[in-house]
């Protein structure tokens, strides 16, 4: 989220195996604090006949593909000229984008600059911010150790982190679809993030800072980043392995991810670009220390938004994701429900499940997550109905991704 604006509006929240690669300088092996003691893999707190995954309708699963279009030479140059436009027009630093087809056709375009001085192009390859998106792969961890058994969904976060305040009264459950009533951690760190951005926090620290609950767990809807710093700790804590570990070996490397990170835990390795705050006709440029945006925001937001990607990368995530290819049918429909986000008086913009929003794209329902730090913002969006994954990443802090979303969509199932 905009930190700046958190200072003045401390109640808005924007929208936000195999061994991990070589941890970042300074960084821990992996999260043991004072809220909790990590377990070993073989010694899980959950029975494992307690799933917890609540079968919904399959009604929500995407329905039988009857659009059978792919790319094609007209489409691809459309597709450019619109990025191209979609950056002059908005007057952003820079652009990448991705579109999975339902035949598997992939089409990558980048349009304008990672840095603008020194400038440096945008290539396929460079890494980005992508802020919340980052829940996406927390959330389907967390459900495929439900369907394990390891994690039970309806187990209470005591379990996990016992010393966090009121952990007894909150579920999984509600850490994953945000009616936890946790306050966002932006609420009392913007500041302190803003004042020093080149310093690095804790998970321990951060959650040392969490104050009053907004609301008694599991009768409210409340979007919180605190949320998922707790679902990374409560994954470490039940299985002895980082997040990043097991992100890595159950998506990552299956998938053939090879350009996506989590800077908390792992050392980036690509050209990465730089986000930009306004205005946009004088760019700031926000970096500062070792990770996108800035060391302070990317380390104290962790778990729920530290992930760097590209577009390509995001958009076979989300199209395996959303698709059916990473989990069971149960459990993808409870992902996709978004009905406990609605059910009570304060409704959100964009209604959510179990790390996802839903969403319009071009005038169709649309699954995924937008993602916003300072500098950045993306957005990762799969049309069930047409089997299309659209992805749009840009570094200015002005930028509007789901908009931009719908025009390549547009392009893309015409």
């Amino acid at each position: 989220m905009h930190l700046a604006a958190a200072v003045l509006l401390a109640a808005a929240v924007a929208a936000c195996g195999s061994s991990a690669p070589t941890p970042p300088p300074g960084s821990p092996p992996s999260v043991t604090q004072s809220f909790g003691t990590a377990a070993s893999a073989s010694s899980s707190p959950t029975a494992a006949s307690n799933i917890s995954i609540v079968p919904v309708p399959t009604s929500r699963l995407a329905a039988p593909n009857s659009f059978a279009a792919g790319l094609d030479p007209a489409k691809a140059t459309a597709l450019q000229a619109a990025l191209n436009s979609i950056r002059s027009g908005g007057k952003y630093p820079g652009v990448s984008a991705a579109i999975v087809f339902p035949d598997g056709s992939t089409w990558t375009g980048v349009s304008g600059a990672a840095i603008l001085s020194p400038a440096t192009p945008l290539s396929t390859d460079t890494l980005f911010s992508v802020g919340s998106i980052s829940k996406t792969f927390v959330a389907a961890l967390v459900v495929r150790l439900a369907m394990a058994g390891t994690i039970g969904l309806d187990d209470p976060l005591s379990r996990y982190v016992p010393t966090f305040p009121n952990a007894a009264n909150i579920t999984i459950r509600e850490l994953l679809n945000h009616t936890s009533g946790v306050q966002d951690l932006f609420t009392p760190l913007a500041a302190a993030i803003l004042a020093n951005p080149g310093a690095t926090w804790t998970p321990n620290q951060v959650l040392a800072r969490i104050g009053t609950p907004s609301f008694a767990p599991g009768t409210n809807y409340g979007y919180s980043n605190t949320d998922f710093v707790l679902l990374g700790l409560v994954v470490e804590m039940a299985t002895g392995q980082t997040v990043a570990a097991l992100v890595r070996s159950m998506f990552l490397t299956p998938l053939g991810l090879n350009h996506t990170y989590l800077q908390t835990e792992e050392r980036a390795d690509g050209p990465e670009a730089h986000g930009y705050m306004t205005p946009a006709s004088r760019p700031r440029d926000n970096s500062a220390g070792t990770m996108l945006p800035f060391t302070a925001e990317a380390t104290a937001v962790g778990f729920a938004g530290a992930y760097v990607s590209t577009a390509s990368d995001l958009a076979i995530w989300a199209d395996a994701l959303y698709a059916g290819d990473i989990l069971d049918q149960a459990t993808l429909a409870s992902m996709v429900d978004i009905s406990p986000s609605m059910a009570f008086k304060v409704k959100p913009t964009y209604p959510y499940g179990f790390g996802l929003e839903e969403t319009t794209v071009a005038g169709q329902p649309a699954w995924g997550h937008r993602g916003h730090l300072d500098g950045f913002w993306s957005a990762m969006e799969y049309l069930p109905a047409y089997h299309v994954t659209v992805v749009v990443l840009s570094n200015a802090e002005w930028a509007n991704p789901v908009a931009a979303s719908s025009t390549l969509a547009r392009i893309a199932i015409r």
